[in-house]
């Protein structure tokens, strides 16, 4: 074990003769409210004419969000401000902070307003005669701070939201008329696809609105976001806010007046391995032996890759936990809305990537695992923020200190361990050298450098496309004239060129590529009407065969389970959902999920193997539902977006290509007419576009044009 300690960071407050010169933003400030010096940097740069793009890297907890609501709280006339956040749970968690400063700035508390599918479909059913498009066009009319996904914008900007009378722009027009700033928040957890479809919305909007300005906030911003903005002709207009480089933060004990505490010294445990073997090898122990000898003042976080993980932690741990009175809560992406806010009460939280983005909870205890550098600052940064928390009671507990068990894979042990750079237990590091050292020891995020040429050109030629049409040709010509040599600086490909080539793909293809997150390519609603988790969920159909204990539902039963938990079935029949389950329960053991591709000949494989392509009649095969033939009745309908590889299993394409685990691959098989069963690895959905990026370049030597292998 190698155990490190982070210093705690202070950060530079603003100096009250530089806030005094903003006159707008000093007569408005709240008694007692001190701005740090990167907040003030940040407002300065979203009024300067002269800026466009705004990136401030400041630490997790000094302040980001704040920084870009001033121009909201402080300015006359007020401008609007479209807040995106990459998580609804983010988006809900700072609806909280937004009201809190609307308060403390006496400004209206009807300002702020969150727009994401669920919550746009219960106003719809409240309004009751009126369409999405219409409760769109009224939240971006009646609020001046509207926060929401980059998801919803994405399809507002490609034309999806529309009502037969009405303009095809009309409610792209309300959007970049209305609001004058966007805001990009954790945007460094997207990747090329989601950067090339920002960037395709914001290049139109910008033409639109020429006072549009683009805030971008990330501890860790992307070198591609970056490059791209120069490449698009951005360069002098972008402002860096970089406290670190700055000069801002100090990283050690309290200085004089002038600085605040944002990140508390941490002891930090660096193991090799994975927390589920930690934790059943003695590591439960460790918790809870640290919780209790700080209660009442003790909250922990416990944070995993797996949902499947999560689920057997909480198993293993609650009982122990009872038996002292301690509460352990899950908070996954199958955990249903009202269990998920429950669980920030518990002693002990236990999730995964839902709460690693953004959200802001008090702990003191953080156990977490990392399978890339970026997890790895993230998750720890979600610890040392606060002096406390306040019971139910109301009564605040303060913290006495702070913990992490990081468990990291054994070659990036060894790599911080035993290299030239190697950490030395016992160290007291800054937050920056600890940084440089785990990147230093993970290898480089795979960068998928042909998509926007390959596939993401398909995004700014649909709008390209549309103002190509009547009424719009005319109208929005010189618009449509300034975009097309943007988007071709963006994708690196000719757009004209590319909406010719729209007709000549598959639908189902150009709908995946044209998608903001895309797809696995299956998804499944789920009933969770047993327990204390109750509600309504859509899932990944995969992981729920793999892990899940199910019924299979029809329509019409899944329909009156959710009415019966007084849950709007509605969200979950408009097609993106396949097929319909009630939760049982998780398995005791995972099961391999097979693919089943229609029955095809060896030249079938060898003309579309590692190529993209639509399929209808895939199936699926795994052990322990009885309900599989009913199920891949219904499968057999749906085209799938695929790219498949023969003869290699999973594991082996992705060493191959440094695929990292997220990524998903499935074994699949397929009866051919000449040659018997055949096997290989098949990605469906967005995985598939990403894989056939690499492939098309990087092909695979699978040996079936010669003679196909059986593994």
């Amino acid at each position: 074990m190698l155990s490190v300690t982070t210093l705690p960071v202070l950060s530079r407050l603003a100096d009250p003769a530089d806030v005094a010169a903003e006159r707008d933003l000093a007569s408005r400030l709240p008694s007692g409210l001190q701005l740090s010096q990167h907040q003030l940097a940040t407002y300065r740069a979203l009024r300067d004419p002269a800026a466009t793009v705004v990136i401030n890297t400041a630490m997790t907890g000094d302040g980001k969000s704040l920084a870009a609501l001033l121009p909201l709280l402080a300015d006359q006339p007020v401008e609007g401000v479209l807040s995106l956040y990459p998580t609804n749970e983010l988006v809900q968690d700072q609806l909280r902070s937004a009201r809190h400063w609307l308060a403390q700035w006496q400004r209206p508390s009807d300002w702020v307003a969150t727009l994401f599918g669920a919550r746009l479909d219960e106003l719809v059913d409240e309004a009751q005669y009126l369409q999405r498009a219409d409760v769109v066009q009224k939240l971006l009319a009646d609020h001046r701070c509207l926060l929401s996904n980059p998801d919803i914008v994405h399809a507002i900007m490609q034309f999806y939201y529309q009502r037969f009378g009405r303009s095809r722009d009309a409610v792209i027009g309300d959007l970049t008329l209305q609001f004058q700033q966007a805001v990009f928040d954790e945007f460094h957890v997207f990747a090329e696809p989601q950067i090339i479809a920002i960037l395709t919305a914001l290049l139109f909007w910008h033409a639109q609105q020429p006072e549009l300005k683009a805030l971008f906030l990330s501890a860790t911003p992307q070198p591609q976001l970056v490059d791209l903005l120069h490449k698009l002709g951005y360069g002098s207009r972008i402002r860096l806010i970089d406290p670190q480089d700055q000069g801002w933060y100090h990283h050690g004990s309290s200085l004089s007046d002038g600085w605040r505490l944002i990140a508390r010294a941490v002891q930090l445990d660096l193991l090799p391995g994975t927390v589920e073997e930690w934790v059943v090898g003695g590591g439960d122990q460790a918790i809870l032996e640290w919780l209790l000898d700080r209660r009442p003042a003790a909250k922990g976080a416990l944070i995993v890759n797996s949902v499947a993980t999560a689920h057997r932690l909480f198993a293993h741990l609650q009982p122990l936990f009872a038996r002292h009175s301690l509460t352990v809560a899950l908070n996954t992406g199958i955990t249903g809305p009202l269990a998920r806010s429950a669980s920030y009460d518990a002693d002990l939280l236990i999730g995964t990537s839902t709460i690693d983005i953004g959200v802001d909870f008090h702990i003191n205890l953080l156990v977490f695992e990392a399978g890339s550098a970026g997890a790895f600052l993230q998750r720890l940064g979600r610890l040392g923020r606060h002096d406390g928390y306040h019971d139910g009671a109301g009564q605040f507990r303060r913290f006495v200190d702070f913990k992490a068990f990081a468990l990291v894979p054994q070659f990036v042990y060894e790599r911080l361990t035993a290299t030239d750079q190697a950490l030395q237990s016992g160290a007291e590091l800054t937050r920056p050298a600890l940084a440089q050292a785990i990147q230093a020891a993970f290898p480089l995020p795979i960068a998928f450098h042909h998509y926007g040429r390959l596939w993401g050109r398909f995004i700014p030629a649909r709008v390209y496309l549309e103002l190509s049409r009547e009424p719009l040709r005319t109208s929005y010509a010189n618009v449509r004239t300034q975009l097309r040599g943007q988007y071709e600086q963006l994708v690196n490909a000719n757009i004209v060129q590319t909406c010719r080539e729209l007709q000549k793909h598959d639908a189902a293809i150009i709908r995946e590529a044209q998608s903001f997150r895309g797809s696995s390519g299956l998804m499944a609603a789920v009933v969770k009407d047993d327990g204390d988790d109750q509600g309504v969920i859509g899932y990944d159909l995969f992981w729920l065969l793999a892990n899940a204990q199910l019924e299979l539902l029809d329509e019409t039963n899944f329909k009156q389970a959710a009415l019966r938990l007084d849950w709007k079935p509605d969200p979950f029949l408009r097609g993106f959902h396949h097929c319909f389950f009630r939760w049982r329960g998780l398995r005791a053991q995972r099961e391999q999920v097979s693919v089943l591709l229609p029955g095809c000949n060896t030249q079938w494989l060898q003309m579309h193997q590692q190529k993209v392509l639509a399929l209808s009649g895939l199936r699926v095969d795994v052990n322990g539902h009885e309900f599989l033939n009913r199920l891949n009745c219904q499968l057999q309908r749906v085209p799938m977006v695929v790219c498949f590889i023969p003869t290699l299993d999973p594991l082996s394409v992705r060493r191959r290509l440094y695929l990292p685990p997220t990524f998903q691959l499935l074994p699949y098989r397929v009866d051919t007419a000449d040659a018997g069963e055949q096997r290989g690895t098949v990605a469906i959905g967005r995985d598939a576009l990403l894989l056939d990026s690499i492939l098309h370049y990087r092909q695979i030597d699978t040996g079936v044009a010669d003679a196909p292998l059986i593994f």
